[in-house]
């Protein structure tokens, strides 16, 4: 991970309750998550299931399920560790600080590994495949894989009409408006979007949230943009059909499902299960 978007999480880690959906998974995120590991445990006779998380997620380290499970979470960042995991429970969840390129588990150790947006963090494809192929070396035959994309759309919008929606009132929440920003800034999948340009595009906008109707838009959520200004990390936004030629390289049976929610048509969930 770039320095500067470690520091960046590592704000973010500080601050983590300004932010909210689309950046974190909604209850919809998480019914649906529910549902598919309901659904896949049945299939299955493990008494005690092995879920790797990539990252601290605490909505999903949380998630109550209706079966005995031991889930791993990971992430590179120390403060997020610290500060946003829900807390170790023996024998029911443990974090640590490591790579999710080379965790160091064994392979084929984890019968589930879930995912929320982590894959936009690392370039597109070459690094997108590696980790891919990583988390693939990590579920055992018969396994499940469950990720929420941050995915871009087939035809870019402008810029422009981002901005107006806002001022209209019709976009619902700070953070929905910021992922439409770097969504639109990003001239392809390859290229990325910089974190300094999308603070850069949130200052020129100059929207005041006390004239906004919308409730979403607090000034707490709005400062959030300060963490990218004068970081030259990228995040990067495949469409969901180039998400899912990376995965079809080492999965199969890839269902996408979408919640209802405002910008829930680019964040679809892939459920997928490991090729042997």
């Amino acid at each position: 991970m770039a320095d500067d978007l470690r520091e960046t999480w590592d704000e973010i880690a500080r601050h983590w309750d300004d932010w909210g959906p689309p950046l974190r998974p909604s209850e919809e995120d998480l019914d649906i998550a529910h549902r598919a590991l309901t659904r896949w445990r049945s299939e299955t006779s493990i008494e005690s299931v092995r879920i790797f998380l990539c990252g601290v997620t605490p909505e999903i380290a949380a998630l109550p399920l209706p079966f005995r499970s031991e889930l791993i979470g990971m992430d590179q960042v120390e403060a997020m560790v610290r500060i946003v995991w829900p807390g170790d429970i023996p024998g029911v969840r443990r974090a640590m600080v490591g790579n999710w390129l080379q965790s160091g588990l064994p392979a084929g150790s984890q019968d589930v590994v879930i995912g929320d947006g982590g894959f936009g963090f690392f370039d597109y494809p070459r690094r997108q495949l590696a980790l891919a192929r990583s988390m693939h070396r990590l579920l055992r035959s018969g396994g499940l894989f469950f990720y929420r994309h941050w995915a871009g759309i087939q035809q870019r919008e402008p810029l422009e009409r981002v901005l107006s929606d806002a001022r209209a009132g019709s976009i619902g929440n700070f953070h929905v408006f910021k992922w439409r920003v770097a969504m639109a800034l990003q001239p392809d999948s390859r290229a990325g979007v910089r974190l300094h340009d999308i603070w850069q595009a949130c200052q020129d906008a100059a929207l005041d949230a006390s004239r906004l109707p919308q409730p979403g838009w607090s000034s707490r959520a709005m400062s959030t943009i300060r963490f990218y200004r004068d970081r030259d990390a990228r995040l990067y936004f495949p469409t969901l059909d180039e998400f899912r030629e990376i995965l079809s390289e080492d999965f199969e049976q890839i269902d996408v499902q979408f919640g209802t929610y405002e910008l829930a048509e680019r964040c679809p969930m892939l459920i997928a299960r490991p090729k042997s």
